[in-house]
């Protein structure tokens, strides 16, 4: 149902076409299936943003930890099919931060034998190499990250 996913012939216009959502043929009213639809600031934008993060981040990224500390825990989910051939799939977190999922293999991220995270790697605040195994950032760290205090972090798979 979403148009960068569509083939052009599919589609039956050009993908570049102001839709952000296709009647998909599912729907009820087989009248609207296959039109397109720009999505306004309603519940099918807050559907797509959640789903969004959820492929990117995880279903819980920000959690306490035992001690009641803010933690944040990157569990992506994604297809290999969305790595560039260089194995790299970027996103923007909060707004500001630059983080680079680096798959080198493309390996889908879910599933049977898939891609883990084996090392995170950025700059804290004060510029110093934070390098850590897993796929949880534990405090303080993680607070300087929801405040964005970090400008990029690479996340590397195997």
């Amino acid at each position: 149902m979403l148009i960068p996913f569509q083939k052009p012939e599919r589609y039956g216009r050009s993908i570049l076409e102001n839709s952000s959502f296709l009647v998909s043929s599912a729907f009820n009213d087989k009248k609207l299936h296959g039109n397109g639809f720009v999505a306004r600031l309603s519940g099918s934008t807050a559907e797509f943003l959640e789903i969004w993060l959820i492929m990117n981040l995880g279903l819980e990224p920000f959690f306490l930890n035992s001690n009641n500390e803010l933690s944040l825990r990157f569990a992506p989910i994604l297809s290999g099919w969305l790595f560039d051939q260089k194995g790299i799939y970027s996103f923007k977190f909060l707004k500001t931060i630059n983080v680079i999922y680096h798959n080198l293999k493309r390996k889908n991220t879910f599933g049977k034998n898939p891609a883990v995270i084996k090392k995170i790697l950025f700059n804290d605040k004060n510029n110093l190499v934070v390098e850590l195994t897993g796929n949880t950032i534990p405090a303080p760290v993680a607070e300087q990250i929801r405040s964005r205090q970090i400008n990029k972090i690479d996340i590397y798979l195997g």
